[in-house]
């Protein structure tokens, strides 16, 4: 007559699911948090012209953040023809 034993008690294969389903929980929540905090925009930086306007007549276009679909990149300022 055979046997059969189980390798894993029930409760212990509920305690263990538990346990699996609490991780990837919090590690889900962890990643959010992250991803908001990731898209909050930096503040601004200070306009001010660099150097000397290459022509008269010229702008200068201040720099800005830039969400390139992951993150904020700063794109610097430069000096513009009319």
């Amino acid at each position: 007559m055979l046997v059969q034993r189980r390798l894993v008690s029930p409760r212990v294969a509920l305690l263990l699911a538990s346990f699996v389903t609490f991780v990837a929980c919090a590690t889900q929540r962890e990643q959010r948090i992250s991803s908001a905090e990731a898209r909050e925009r930096p503040s601004d930086q200070a306009c001010e012209p660099k150097g000397q306007a290459p022509a008269a007549g010229w702008v200068w276009a201040c720099g800005y953040w830039h969400w390139d679909g992951v993150r904020y990149a700063w794109v610097e300022g430069d000096w513009r023809a009319p």
